[in-house]
């Protein structure tokens, strides 16, 4: 086992209390001081980044409890003799180290990884270990001396069903003899492709591992068994190397007079018979073998039915009536076959012409009376009586996404959309931007226009054709929440809340844990900063504040529910819940904001101290099952890189404005099949207020936030 150790450079990061996101309190500041210890369980070959025999290169990155990057080494090598700096208190760091790229599929390039939880005390140097290990799968093949004779070309394909990577001793620079990596993802497949010095194919033989890992070492060795070329015997052995467990599959290789089963038919087998449903066009086949045939299998079934287990299958060979009688039931007239005959015919017209849209196969399984066997798939590809079809809608308020495909030959010169509300007999011809995809034949728009919380009918059309079917959608309704134009107030003794009354509570603010220090962020605009003038009109005021023990209380205003404090000596913190509910999907939020920075004089985050203070406004769509609970002291937060429940995400920073300015925030959505259960709406004063670092006296003023659902709302 290999021990490198390393130190690093000195760095100062400062947690946070009060605001949207924020880390525990901390309690002072330790050092921190780091091993990387390899344990590969073999002995590592280092291809990534580095030449042969050199030691590896390992970067290292430091994360704190909210998985935020605080500090980052590409190379530990470069690290000084001082150890980290770090906040100390009774929160978790994380420190990963690793060495390579995580890719799915890679020949010659290992990825070596490992990571550590770990504490930092006050006033004391913290030592951890990261045990660094392989984290891929690695695969090898070799194949005998009598495949390398015999065969001009041998190759394997494995799969972990993210990367593939083939061992081909003909590829161009050749591949069988190199080292591949992959991806733990619990299954790895090969297969395995044999070509005779006289041409014959040898396709058939597969297997799937379950339960691979990484760390694990399968050595895929191919040779032929103890059969000889007199018999035609043959045997693949396959031996995997962490448990040494024997697995053997038997491959029968014909190495007797060539002659081979066969089928030929009066259309191209080579590519999917691709027809309209109904077409009666004569479709048959001939099979035949010169040594006569021992079975013939045949299964068939739509395109889906992939595994031996499922799908119709019928032996031919000695055939009994109800077979027969079953096969021409389903279209396909044959007749039984005597063991030993040489040819068979075999109508397929009606069983075509049956066939409704969709895919199909239909697999045949021919074995002589030598043994040697032939594999074949026919596919049918059937495509409606339509030039085209709509394939689905997704409807939004103010607008729709359709989505059609075509089943013409060639592409269509004309393809649109024809529309109109159910209520309503008139159609209206869709006369934009038409996107064509043609690897799948189909064809989109975007309709525009419509109203919200509407029935339409649609349907796809061509100049030659209008009678399609017709797909009915509803449009999505126009949400709002209460009080988006902020002019809504009350006060509870000396706190302010952003909402009419405690009965209709949507906005909330820091102000509920701030309480506790007589200081209170939010709270409405004076008259003369509030955006448009008038009895009853108000705006809201956002200040970042001095606060004693954390430094700095950012001004902030979300929707949600302040739910309470968490009283703690060396802890403390709050709960809250982030989101109220919310069903529809707006393209974007605007408004209008003032802000009126000062130079950040509380904290150190991100480089800030003595620079000119940010402010932000945050708005997430989400499908959670309940409000995002935030425990600002267990560290708790909301993920917006990777929380898999935000279905559309915006953000913007504020700089310094004179005077109120509008703003637009687009919402990119990361998955427009779901529908939005929750919103989140979040403004602060100090965009990393979550770091007790601002200004304190940095002012934001927000007014006449608007949610814009029509596109052509939309700023260029």
């Amino acid at each position: 086992m290999k021990k490198i150790s390393f130190v690093f450079v000195a760095a100062a990061i400062l947690p946070i209390l009060f605001s949207c996101k924020e880390l525990p309190a901390e309690e002072g500041y330790g050092y921190l001081k780091l091993v990387l210890d390899q344990d590969m369980g073999e002995e590592p070959v280092f291809k990534s980044g580095t030449d042969d025999g050199e030691e590896p290169v390992f970067s290292v990155t430091i994360y704190n409890s909210l998985d935020e990057e605080v500090a980052y080494y590409e190379d530990y090598r470069m690290f000084g003799d001082e150890p980290l700096v770090l906040p100390a208190g009774n929160f978790k760091y994380r420190a990963v180290a690793s060495s390579g790229e995580d890719v799915a599929a890679a020949f010659d390039e290992p990825f070596y990884s490992g990571e550590t939880e770990f504490r930092i005390a006050n006033g004391k140097t913290t030592d951890v270990t990261i045990k660094c290990s392989l984290s891929n799968v690695k695969v090898t093949a070799s194949f005998s001396g009598e495949i390398k004779e015999l065969f001009s070309q041998y190759r394997l394909t494995v799969s972990n069903g993210k990367g593939t990577l083939v061992y081909d001793n003909q590829a161009d620079p050749v591949t069988v003899d190199k080292e591949g990596y992959f991806s733990a993802t619990g299954q790895l497949t090969w297969s395995l492709f044999l070509k005779s010095n006289d041409g014959k194919v040898y396709d058939k033989l597969c297997d799937t591992y379950s339960d691979v890992k990484a760390r694990q070492h399968y050595n895929l060795r191919f040779s032929l068994g103890s059969g000889t070329e007199a018999d035609g015997a043959g045997a693949v052995t396959v031996i995997v190397n962490d448990s040494m467990n024997e697995i053997s599959d038997s491959l029968k290789l014909d190495f007797t007079d060539g002659t081979r089963p066969g089928i030929t038919a009066d259309f191209d087998m080579s590519e999917p018979l691709t027809v309209v449903a109904g077409d009666a066009t004569p479709r048959t086949l001939e099979l035949s073998s010169a040594d006569g045939f021992k079975s013939i299998e045949i299964r068939y079934g739509a395109d889906e039915l992939t595994s031996m287990s499922h799908g119709t299958t019928y032996e031919l060979v000695n055939a009994s009536g109800e077979v027969i009688d079953a096969l021409n039931a389903d279209g396909i007239s044959v007749s039984s076959v005597a063991e030993g005959a040489g040819h068979v015919d075999m109508d397929l017209t009606s069983y075509v012409r049956n066939l409704q849209k969709g895919s199909y196969f239909m697999e045949f399984f021919l074995v002589d009376k030598n043994g040697v066997f032939v594999e074949n798939t026919l596919k049918f590809n059937i495509l409606p009586n339509k030039d085209v079809e709509m394939s689905d809608v997704n409807p939004w308020a103010r607008f729709a996404e359709a989505r059609a495909v075509w089943y013409t030959e060639t592409r269509p010169e004309s393809m649109t959309f024809l529309y109109r509300k159910s209520s309503e007999e008139e159609w209206t011809e869709y006369h934009g931007e038409i996107s064509v995809d043609p690897k799948t034949r189909a064809f989109s728009a975007e309709i525009r226009g419509l109203d919200p919380k509407t029935e339409y009918v649609v349907k796809a059309v061509t100049a030659e054709e209008s009678d399609t079917k017709e797909l009915v959608f509803k449009t999505e309704q126009e949400g709002t929440v209460p009080n988006m134009n902020f002019d809504s107030w009350y006060q509870d003794g000396s706190v302010w809340y952003p909402n009419s009354d405690a009965d209709n509570f949507y906005w909330d603010s820091a102000n509920g844990g701030t309480s506790t220090l007589k200081i209170y962020p939010t709270k409405p605009a004076e008259p003369e900063n509030v955006y448009i003038q008038g009895e009853g009109k108000n705006a809201a005021r956002l200040e970042s504040m001095e606060a004693a023990l954390v430094g700095l209380a950012a001004g902030n205003i979300y929707t949600g529910k302040f739910v309470k404090a968490v009283i703690s000596l060396t802890n403390p913190g709050a709960e809250l819940d982030w989101g109220i509910p919310f069903t529809s999907r707006p393209l974007a939020l605007t408004g209008y904001f003032k802000y009126l920075p000062v130079t950040v004089n509380k904290g150190t985050h991100n480089g800030m101290s003595g620079k000119t203070d940010i402010g932000q406004i945050q708005i997430m769509l989400t499908d959670w099952d309940a409000p995002f609970r935030i425990n600002t002291a267990s560290g708790r937060f909301v993920d917006v890189g990777s929380d898999s429940g935000i279905i559309a995400y915006g953000a913007l920073d504020l700089n310094k404005t004179d005077s109120y300015q509008p703003f637009e925030i687009r919402l990119d959505y990361r998955d427009v099949s779901r529908t939005p259960k929750y919103i989140v709406i979040v403004a602060a004063a100090s965009k990393y207020g979550d770091y007790f670092t601002g200004g304190a006296g940095s002012v934001l003023y927000l007014d006449e936030f608007e949610f814009i659902y029509d596109p052509e709302m939309l700023e260029n």
